[in-house]
C-alpha cells in the first residue's frame, strides 16, 4: 500500500512545486507522484469502519440514558533491550522456544538476579514523557501468584514505591469523533519482569510452556479512571504506543504482544460519586478492539443495572472474542491481599541522582504531543496536524528536508498531488539521505 506522505498543504507563492520537473526523469526511481484526480482520491478523510461508529453512537445514548462509564488502562511496555531484566538472556522476539533461558529466568533455586541497568534508563525515558514525579530511591517486590508460566512461583516488579507516579497524557481526539484535547491522569509507572506464554494445542487437551518471555524487561504503566469512552481508551493506547517508538524503548507491536493493554471498566448512574464494580478486559490485540470491547462491556452493565441485576456484576477478569464481538467470563480477579507483596530481598534499591535525570531529558527527542502544538499554532487543520505529528517517520522528513533549504517551517511546501511512495521504500525515512535531489525536483 502506498503511503500518502505530504497533503495538499499551502504556502506564500514563492515557493511552488514544479511539476514539469516532478515528471521528468529527475524523479527518484521509488517515487510516485499521483494525478489531480489520484489527489482528491487520497486526501479525502478515511472512512471510518461502521461498527466504531456505531459503538461511539451506542456509548453516547447510554449516557444519556442515566449512566456513564468510568474506563481506566493497565499498559504492559516490553523494553527492547538487548538482554533481559535480571540475566543475562537475549532478549529475542521469535527464537526457538526455550532457547533463551537460563537457571535465573527459569527460577532455578540458588539464582540470584541482577538489574539491567538500560531498563531503568528506559522506564526513566517513559517516565519524562508522560510528565511523572521521578522517585529518586525505588525498591523492587515479589509479587506472589501461581500459573504455569511463572516458574519462580513469583513476579519480580514493583509495589509501594514504583519509579514514578503522578503524571498526565495529553490526546487529541480524531476529528470524526468530536476532536478536542483530553488529559487523561497517570497513576505510576513501575518496571517488572514478564511471564512465560502458555501455547495451547488446537484440541484444547493439552498446553506448552515457552520461557522465552520469562524474565523481559516491561514497564507497567496504570492510568487514573478519566477515560469515559471506547475511543478516549483507544487514543489514549494509541498516544502511548507513540511515545514508546519516538523514545526508542519499544517497538509497541500489539500484535507481537509488545504492547498490551488491560482495560478496566465500570458504570454508575449519573450523579453517583462511588465507582461500580469493575470489570477487567483481557486479550484485545488493536485499539480497534479495545475500543468495541470497552463499548460492549459497558452495553452489558447498563444493562444488568435496568433489569435490576446489577449484582451480577462481580470484580472478574473477561476476555474479549473477537468473532463474537462479546466479552466473557475468564477468572475470578484477585484482590491485593492474594499477592502477598513483599520487598525483593535479592535486589537493593534503585537510587537515582539529578545528573543522571537531567541528562536522560536532554537527549530526549520533541514528543508528538509537542509537535502537534507546533504545527497547530502556525493554522494546520487539525486533521493535518494529526497527520503530520503521529508519524515519526514522517516527521524526519519534515524535518530533514526543508530547515537545511531556509524554509520556516514543513508547512510552506505546496503540493498540489501527494507524494504516494510504492511498497518497495516502505518508509520515507530510507528516501531522507537524497533529499537534496528531492528539493530539486519540488522547489524552484
Amino acid at each position: 500500500m502506498a503511503l500518502t506522505l505530504l497533503r495538499g498543504i499551502r504556502t506564500p507563492t514563492l515557493l511552488r512545486a514544479n511539476f514539469s520537473l516532478l515528471c521528468t526523469t529527475q524523479r527518484h526511481p521509488l517515487a510516485h507522484f499521483t494525478t489531480r484526480a489520484e489527489s482528491v482520491q487520497t486526501t479525502e478523510p478515511k472512512a471510518v469502519p461502521k461498527s466504531i461508529q456505531q459503538a461511539t453512537k451506542e456509548a453516547a445514548e447510554q449516557k444519556i440514558q442515566g449512566f456513564e462509564s468510568v474506563i481506566g488502562i493497565e499498559t504492559h511496555v516490553q523494553l527492547s533491550t538487548i538482554t533481559k531484566a535480571f540475566c543475562s538472556c537475549p532478549n529475542n522476539y521469535g527464537s526457538q522456544p526455550n532457547s533463551t533461558v537460563c537457571p535465573t529466568c527459569m527460577g532455578h533455586p540458588g539464582t540470584l538476579p541482577v538489574l539491567n541497568a538500560k531498563v531503568v534508563e528506559c522506564a526513566v525515558k517513559m517516565s519524562l514523557a508522560l510528565n511523572c514525579k521521578i522517585s529518586m530511591t525505588s525498591k523492587f517486590d515479589r509479587k506472589q501468584y501461581f500459573y504455569p508460566d511463572l516458574p519462580k512461583g513469583y513476579q519480580i516488579s514493583q509495589f509501594d514505591i514504583p519509579i514514578a507516579e503522578k503524571g498526565y497524557l495529553d490526546v487529541d481526539i480524531p476529528v470524526e469523533f468530536g476532536g478536542g484535547h483530553r488529559r487523561f491522569g497517570v497513576t505510576r509507572v513501575h518496571m517488572e519482569e514478564d511471564a512465560g506464554k502458555l501455547l495451547h494445542s488446537e484440541s484444547g487437551s493439552y498446553s506448552q510452556v515457552d520461557l522465552n518471555r520469562a524474565g523481559v524487561p516491561l514497564l507497567e504503566i496504570v492510568s487514573e479512571p478519566d477515560m469515559r469512552s471506547g475511543i478516549e481508551a483507544a487514543e489514549y493506547g494509541a498516544e502511548i504506543q507513540r511515545l514508546v517508538r519516538y523514545l526508542g524503548v519499544g517497538n509497541g507491536n500489539m500484535d507481537e504482544g509488545s504492547l498490551r493493554c488491560d482495560v478496566n471498566v465500570s458504570v454508575r448512574p449519573i450523579g453517583q460519586s462511588e465507582f461500580g464494580t469493575k470489570v477487567e478486559i483481557k486479550n484485545m490485540n488493536s485499539f480497534s478492539a479495545i475500543s468495541r470491547a470497552i463499548d460492549y462491556e459497558i452495553s452489558r452493565q447498563i444493562l444488568l443495572y435496568k433489569e435490576s441485576q446489577a449484582d451480577q456484576i462481580v470484580q472478574e477478569t473477561r476476555l474479549w472474542d473477537e468473532s463474537s464481538q462479546k466479552t466473557f467470563t475468564m477468572r475470578k480477579k484477585e484482590g491485593l491481599a492474594d499477592y502477598r507483596y513483599f520487598p525483593e530481598p535479592d535486589l537493593p534499591e534503585v537510587v537515582l541522582t539529578g545528573e543522571y535525570i537531567d541528562e536522560i531529558r536532554n537527549l530526549m527527542p520533541e514528543l508528538p504531543e509537542a509537535k502537534r502544538r507546533r504545527y497547530e499554532n502556525i493554522g494546520l487543520s487539525m486533521q493535518d496536524v494529526i497527520f503530520l505529528a503521529n508519524d515519526d517517520k514522517v516527521i524526519i522528513l519534515g524535518t530533514s528536508i526543508f530547515p537545511c533549504h531556509g524554509c520556516a517551517c514543513f508547512a510552506e511546501v505546496y503540493l498540489e498531488a501527494p507524494i504516494l511512495f510504492n511498497q518497495a521504500c516502505l518508509r520515507f525515512i530510507y528516501f531522507v539521505g537524497s533529499h537534496d535531489h528531492l528539493m530539486s525536483c519540488v522547489i524552484h
